[in-house]
């Protein structure tokens, strides 16, 4: 029996040898990971910050968003005024134009009728420096001189002058 226990005793031994190096091979493993744990918490801490910052950007950009599109807004609410100011001016331009271009026609048609025919309240309309004279070079005054239309400045154009130094 000596033999059959050697042999046991040989065969417990290497079973524990085979422990002893795969509890080596474990230890190792497990230190491996314990290190990885600790790099993965690492990162996980790394990731949480950048996650903290990148709200705090998007927060940034959302409110700098908001603050051009105040000014943008501020901005089309000006141009809009402008443009309705700009349409007004249109119009009434447009409307003393027509006065302006009837009067003229008027006039001239006055100046084709004989001088005899002609009223005497005819030079009393006429001024300088207007630069819209109806007169033809060879008349008295030449085209220096010009028709002033009664009633000028009109209405339109007293408020188109105030709306005009209003806005500078």
């Amino acid at each position: 029996m000596t033999i059959f226990s050697m042999i046991l005793d040989l065969v417990v031994a290497g079973l524990l040898a085979v422990t002893i190096a795969y509890a080596v091979l474990l230890s190792r493993r497990l230190g491996a990971l314990r290190n990885d744990k600790q790099q993965l918490e690492t990162l996980v801490q790394s990731l949480d910050a950048s996650s903290i910052r990148a709200n705090a950007g998007v927060a940034a950009l959302k409110d700098a968003a908001e603050e051009i599109g105040r000014t943008l807004q501020q901005k089309i609410d000006q141009g809009q005024g402008l443009r309705n100011d700009l349409n007004y001016i249109v119009e009434v331009g447009g409307g003393i134009a027509d006065r302006i271009e009837t009067s003229i026609r008027s006039t001239r048609e006055e100046a084709k009728r004989p001088a005899a025919a002609e009223p005497a309240a005819q030079p009393a309309r006429r001024a300088v420096g207007d630069g819209m004279s109806p007169l033809r070079a060879d008349e008295p005054g030449g085209a220096k001189e010009s028709a002033q239309i009664a009633g000028f400045p009109s209405r339109a154009e007293r408020l188109l002058r105030r709306a005009l130094e209003a806005r500078q």
